[in-house]
Formats: C-alpha cells, structure tokens, sequence
C-alpha cells in the first residue's frame, strides 16, 4: 500500500532542500478517489472468504449452505472485484515511488534512504497487524517486494512496462508447472493435514482464546505465503513496475491532456478485461458442480486470467478518470477520497471492525452468515470508515497510523494538526 501515490518529498523554504510529507495542494485527488475505491474492493474480497471464515469450513458443508444468491454473488466478486482492488493498490504503490523517486531528483537528493525507512516502518506495522488482529495482512509483503523497486529505479518507458509484465506473468505460470510445482513444494512450509489445520483456525477464529488465535493467525500466515513465496514477492515487484510506468508518464497528473487515452484504456480494458476475468469463476462454477477440470487447462487459464485482471484494474482507473471530468460524478466520487487519503488506517481499520463483526472475540458470525450477507456488511463498515476520514481530516493532516508511519520513516515526529485556518476552511 502507498498512503500518498504522489510520494512523500518537497523542497522546504530552508536553503537546505529536505525530505518531508507531502502537502495536500500537491495531491492528485483522482488518485485519492482510486485509492478508495479499490480499499473498498479489498474489504469485500477479503471478508469472503477470511474473515467470515468460509474458506476454513469444510467444502461440503458451505456448498450446502449455499444458496442461489450466494452463488451468483459469488460470480459476481470473482469476476468483478477478486484481484482487481489489489491490482489496483498494488500499482499505485508503484506509482507513488516513481513520483517519490523524480521528486527526490528535483531536490538533487536520492530516495534510497527514505524509501529504506519507509518500507522497515511497514514491515514493522505488517507484523503488527499480524500479532493483534489478522494473519492475512499485506503490509510487511508489500514492504519486502519495496526493495526490489530499487533495482529498476532507474528504468524508464516501456522497459517498465516489458519488466512489469514479464515478473507479473512469468513466474506464476512457471511455479504452477507440475515438475516445477512438484519439485519447490518440498521447501515450502505446511501442515501435516491441510483439513485438520483449517478446521484449527476455523475453531479459533470462533473461539474466545485470544492467545491461541494469535497462534493460529501466525501459523496460518507462515503457510499461507510459505506455500506462495517462489512467484509472489517478484509478482508484486512487477506490478509496481506497471504502477511506475503510470507515475514517470504523469498520465494522472497530467490527465485531463491524455483523456483519448483513457478513453481508448476503458474500452480495451473492461472489453478484455471482463473476458480474461472471467476465466477464473466459471472454472470455479464447474469444480463446485463437481466437473473435473483437467490440469493443463489450469495451467493455460493463468496467464489470461492475470492479464484480465489486470487490464479490468485498468478500466476502472480510466473509468473513474473520465467520470472525474464530469462536475455531478465529480462531486460524488470525492466523498471516496478522505479515505483514499489515509489508506493505512483505513486497511488496518477494515481489520478491526471484520474480525469483531465476524470473530469469537466479537460479534462472532463466522460461519453463521450466507456468502451474499458479506455486501451488505462491508458497505455499513466502509460507510462508517467513509465518515470517519471526513471527520479526521478536518483536523488533522494525516490520518492516525499515516501519522505514526511518517515519523517512523522521517525519523522525527510529524505535526498533525492542521493550522486553524485550514480547519476552519475543511
């Protein structure tokens, strides 16, 4: 995640030109509004199948609790939201270090240290995140994969573009070749019986033991990423690369100059992309009615499929570029951005109302609610998440744990508050 996109560097009124956040008259409100939108993505995606718990209940039982309306919802977020809200965040994270990285170069200074304390402070909230509330955190990956964008920060044009899509489509197609697969499974972490442990989390997650579900979240998080670890960390350095390609070109900054562009990104991409998406959840449709999917066919899906998402990503980001030429659209979609703003605290807040709504230590729905339940649930949590960042930042200049996360990474405590003036004119 990035809590800018825009980077995190201006010149100060000192001789000395300095490293420091970024101020809100050089923010890209475009940007702000993509950033929660795709936040909300990432609250429906990951209350489906982890917070409430249905990926840890036994398979027979969920299809017979399945309805209708949880089905086709079901095909719904498969083809329109899984994968695509994360696409989303992952290459405005590559966005904001090439805005980062041209500011840095404007001050005559290199980004390399700043970008070093940013992703130790992320990695270190990551972990957090893990140890307090939920194991399927994105933080210290994110933070990990960061380190790679050093080596190509000084790649330009559609090189970018070639080295995002090759590290994006290569390696996970290579891992899923069952020589490949067969042969890197060994070094992977697992369980002895994948179905025993996932019946473990399942009964911590409803449980009130706070300590054995933090065991459990841990455990779960270490086979969860140790089962992935070969493809995934290059997989996300290549989306960023495609997120730094749109920071270099300024095609959002510069927006309203390139909106044939976007035109021409919104129909190729949700034509394409609505067709390679697609892939994956009739394939699940047929595996739930029992078809047998030959292995090949799984192999040759995945290339398509992660090209459709990310081209569906595409279009929404142009979709939203051209409703933000228009004053009516325009005013709506700003209601998004506040949140868009403060990403991190919105994340880590989407955390901490799921797990109470659905764990044991809370409300305690898990497994008790139907699949489509989760879109009514996820709209009043983000609602409230959507009042609340109008509210903070009316006061403050960066939300809580953006707050927190700055003076990590500037090594100095950051002024919250904003002046009186400004308050009075939010």
């Amino acid at each position: 995640m990035t809590e800018t996109g825009q980077g995190d560097a201006e010149p100060t009124k000192t001789n000395r030109a300095e490293l420091a956040p970024a101020t809100a008259v050089e923010r890209v409100e475009t940007l702000d509004v993509l950033r929660g939108f795709a936040l909300y993505g990432v609250l429906l995606a990951n209350t489906v199948p982890w917070f409430s718990a249905l990926a840890f209940m036994p398979r027979e039982v969920v299809l017979a609790q399945s309805s209708t309306a949880d089905r086709v919802f079901l095909f719904l977020l498969g083809l329109f939201v899984d994968g695509k809200a994360m696409a989303l965040l992952t290459m405005l994270f590559g966005l904001g270090f090439a805005v980062q990285l041209q500011r840095a170069e404007a001050l005559g200074r290199s980004v390399v240290p700043l970008h070093v304390r940013r992703l130790a402070a992320m990695a270190l909230i990551g972990v957090s995140h893990v140890l307090l509330l939920w194991w399927g955190d994105i933080l210290w990956g994110y933070a990990v994969a960061g380190f790679g964008l050093l080596l190509f920060r000084r790649v330009r044009g559609w090189k970018l573009i070639a080295w995002g899509l090759f590290l994006t489509l290569v390696p996970p197609f290579v891992f899923w070749i069952p020589p490949v697969f067969n042969a890197l499974r060994a070094y992977s972490p697992a369980p002895p019986d994948f179905a025993a442990f996932r019946a473990e989390v399942f009964a911590a997650i409803t449980g009130s033991d706070r300590r054995l579900l933090t065991v459990m979240q841990v455990k779960q998080a270490i086979y969860h990423v140790g089962f992935i670890w070969v493809w995934y960390f290059v997989w996300l350095v290549g989306r960023y690369l495609l997120g730094a390609w749109a920071g270099t070109t300024r095609i959002f900054q510069e927006a309203e100059a390139r909106l044939p562009f976007f035109r021409k990104l919104l129909g190729w991409g949700l034509g394409l992309g609505l067709l390679g998406s697609a892939i994956q959840p009739v394939r699940m449709q047929l595996m739930r009615r029992g078809i047998v999917i030959p292995e090949w066919v799984g192999l040759a899906i995945i290339i398509p499929h992660e090209l459709g998402v990310m081209l569906l990503a595409a279009g929404y980001a142009a979709a939203v570029v051209l409703l933000m030429q228009r004053p009516w659209f325009r005013r709506a979609l700003l209601i998004l951005a506040p949140v868009g703003r403060m990403p991190l605290s919105t994340y880590l807040g989407q955390s901490l109302a799921s797990t109470f709504v659905f764990y044991g230590w809370g409300l305690g729905l898990a497994g008790r609610v139907h699949a489509w339940w989760t879109l009514p649930i996820t709209l009043g949590i983000f609602t409230l998440q959507v009042i609340f960042a109008h509210a903070w930042l009316s006061r403050y200049r960066f939300g809580p744990m953006e707050w927190i996360w700055r003076s990590m990474a500037y090594g100095r405590v950051q002024p919250l508050r904003l002046p009186a003036r400004q308050e009075e004119l939010a």
